[in-house]
Parts: C-alpha cells; sequence; structure tokens
C-alpha cells in the first residue's frame, strides 16, 4: 500500500525539550548555584534556556523544526552553549534522567509561586522527582488529527522508553531498573498512557470536568507518556529517558517524526491500525524500563514473547516508505546501533563495572554529553 503516491504528503513538524543536569565540576554532585548560568543563557536564547522545579535542572527548547537534522543542529548548539557558560563558574553538563550520587533533599527548589504551588500540592511526591527528561513536540494543525496519531502512538511508548533509557542508578545504587526515572515519575497523578480518545471535543471535556472539580487549574497538570499539548497545536512525547548523546536524541526524534507521518497519512484516508488496550501496552512498558533494549516485549498481535531487538527490527523494516519519505537514514542507522550495542543506561554500568567508581559513572556521563559538540 503506497499512502504517499497520489496527494500531497503532510509531514509534522518537530521540537524537542532536553533537561541536563548541572554539575559541580570538582565534587561531581548536582548544583544547586544556577542562578548565573540561566541568567547568561537566556540572555543568549531567551526563554529557550528555562528553570525547572529543582535548581539543577536546566531545561533547554528547540524552535519548531521541520528534520531530525535542524533538531540535532538546535540541540548541538544548545549543549555547547550550556557546556561552555558551565565551564565558566566550576559547572559541568550531563545528559541522563537520573544523576548516580545527589539525593533528592540535598538540592535546593527553584523560587517562584507555581513551583510553590505544586509543592504545596505533592509534597515529597514532587520534592523527590529529581529526575530529568526529553520531550518531542509533533506539530499537527487538526485537533481531531492530533487525537487519533495520539491515541495510535500509545502502543510504541514501550519502544521509546526501551531505546532511551539512561537512569540505571539512582541516591548511589543500582536500582535493578534501566528506566529508574519512569518509575519515580509514575508516584504523580495522571501519568502513563493516556485512554483512547474519540475526539478532539472528548479530550476538552476530560480536561474541563478536572478544572470545575479544581482537580487541576489547566490542562498542563496532566503528565501522561503522550498528551495533546494544552497550549500549542502538538502531540507532545513525553515518556523517554533523556539520551546521553545527540545523536541518540535525533534518532528517537526520527523514529517518532516516521510514526506519526504513517499515522497522519492513516487518518486522511480514513484508515488506522489497531488500538490495544492500555492495560496490554502497560506490559511491556514495564519490560521497557525494566531491561531496556534487552528486554523481551509481548508481541501483541500474535500473544508470543518476542526480543525488543527483533520487534524494532521489524519495525524499521515496515517504516522504509517512511524513512525514504523523510530523508532519515542515517538517523535509522543511529536507532540500529542503539539496538544492537546497548543504550545510555547500558553505558553506564558498563563503566560502573569496569571501575567500581559511581563518579567515575558521572565523568562519563559529561564526556558523552560532549561528543560531537565540543
Amino acid at each position: 500500500m503506497n499512502l504517499y503516491g497520489s496527494r500531497a504528503t503532510e509531514i509534522p513538524t518537530l521540537g524537542v525539550e532536553e533537561e541536563y543536569q548541572i554539575i559541580n565540576a570538582a565534587t561531581r554532585e548536582l548544583s544547586s548555584d544556577t542562578r548565573v548560568l540561566l541568567s547568561e543563557g537566556a540572555a543568549l536564547y531567551g526563554d529557550h534556556i528555562r528553570p525547572e522545579f529543582h535548581s539543577p535542572v536546566v531545561e533547554v527548547v528547540t524552535t519548531p523544526c521541520s528534520s531530525p537534522r535542524e533538531i540535532s543542529e538546535q540541540i548541538t548548539e544548545l549543549r555547547r552553549t550550556m557546556i561552555g557558560l558551565g565551564r565558566k563558574h566550576g559547572l559541568a553538563v550531563a545528559a541522563a534522567s537520573t544523576h548516580p550520587v545527589t539525593h533528592w533533599r540535598d538540592v535546593k527548589l527553584t523560587d517562584g509561586e507555581r513551583y510553590l504551588q505544586i509543592s504545596r500540592d505533592m509534597g515529597d511526591v514532587v520534592r523527590s522527582n529529581l529526575i530529568y527528561g526529553m520531550h518531542c513536540h509533533i506539530g499537527i494543525a487538526d485537533g481531531n488529527a492530533r487525537i487519533h496519531v495520539m491515541n495510535q502512538a500509545r502502543f510504541f511508548i514501550p519502544h521509546l522508553i526501551a531505546l532511551t533509557c539512561s537512569s540505571p542508578f539512582w541516591q548511589s545504587r543500582d536500582t535493578g531498573l534501566a528506566s529508574t526515572r519512569t518509575a519515580i515519575f509514575r508516584r504523580f497523578p495522571r501519568t502513563g498512557l493516556p485512554e483512547h480518545f474519540e475526539s478532539h471535543r472528548e479530550f476538552e471535556e476530560y480536561v474541563a470536568l478536572l478544572v470545575a472539580t479544581g482537580s487541576i487549574d489547566n490542562a498542563k497538570r496532566i503528565y501522561w507518556d503522550i498528551r495533546p499539548h494544552p497550549f500549542y497545536p502538538t502531540i507532545e512525547f513525553r515518556a523517554c529517558d533523556l539520551p546521553t548523546k545527540v545523536k541518540e536524541t535525533t534518532a528517537v526524534v526520527a523514529l517518532i517524526q516516521c510514526l506519526c507521518t504513517r499515522f497522519l497519512a492513516l487518518y486522511r484516508r480514513d484508515m488506522s491500525m489497531r488500538v490495544w488496550p492500555r492495560n496490554l501496552v502497560n506490559e511491556n512498558v514495564y519490560r521497557a524500563y525494566r531491561y531496556g533494549v534487552k528486554s523481551d516485549f509481548i508481541d501483541l498481535p500474535t500473544g508470543k514473547i518476542v526480543p525488543f531487538r527483533d520487534i524494532m527490527r521489524n519495525l524499521l523494516d515496515d517504516l522504509a516508505e517512511e524513512v525514504r519519505l523523510l530523508q532519515c537514514e542515517g538517523e535509522m542507522a543511529e536507532i540500529y546501533r542503539i539496538i544492537e550495542h546497548g543504550n545510555s543506561a547500558d553505558r553506564q554500568r558498563a563503566v560502573f563495572a569496569a571501575t567500581g567508581s559511581l563518579e567515575k559513572v558521572v565523568d562519563h556521563l559529561i564526556a558523552e554529553t560532549a561528543e560531537g559538540v565540543v
């Protein structure tokens, strides 16, 4: 079946947010002394460099882009800037979803009424949420099309988690999970996979009910793995750990764009893939954040256990038409590299196995974050 032959192809735009660890270069602990870094970064890039709830978290945000290559260029520039500013102040930057050593009680919170309100609402659930992520925005103007694509994309959330795991260590321990971040964030309300929605109106009615009952003040307090953004015409993929290397972020973003291009083309032709129940997809979510690329997934169409690596090879074969259309063969080669050789969590564990030192793991993360950047 050729989805892209006779009519114009609708290719969704891309945007990325990455949240970085700011580290004291001498102690390798997280640093709460980030105000100067944020001030100097904002002077260069405005609100494309932002604070987050915990002081050692700095978020960078791209502009809307048409291709993963543009994302790569912007993320490279933003990382280079943050690394350079950090070095001026004895700070280092690392891209991973947990810091291997620092305890959340030892870091300061960012000032601001919004953050204080969240702290009052959720207490230690949010204070202990010292984690870092990568969010990918897919721009689709049509609200019902966004809901359709979200319904379809839920099935692939476990795949994205497995590819990006970067948080095996937490508070000086190996947790046994490849993505500790995923488990920690599940303590928030309104997390995990969303329900199936029939239309954008149905989603808006759900949000209106929560606002009317005082459950939330706006839809930003909905933290699903994938959600319609409350203020922009995008779908926000929120499930990923933060990839340590720029080329890994770019590859995963390219995969997301390929998937959403497929789902959008199907929607325009009144077609869709099967939408699987959330409880079944969640079985693979756990397998993904427990074992990463070493997972065995439940192949839901057959009911059999299949190695994740084989699941991904089959998916990449199936997306060959979108890969050609979007000209992202290089990015898909990086996906193959991840499934063959492992993700950031695997590399961190290898460093610890070789050295027995979590400080060396931090050094490794700092070095890989700068790979291809400076």
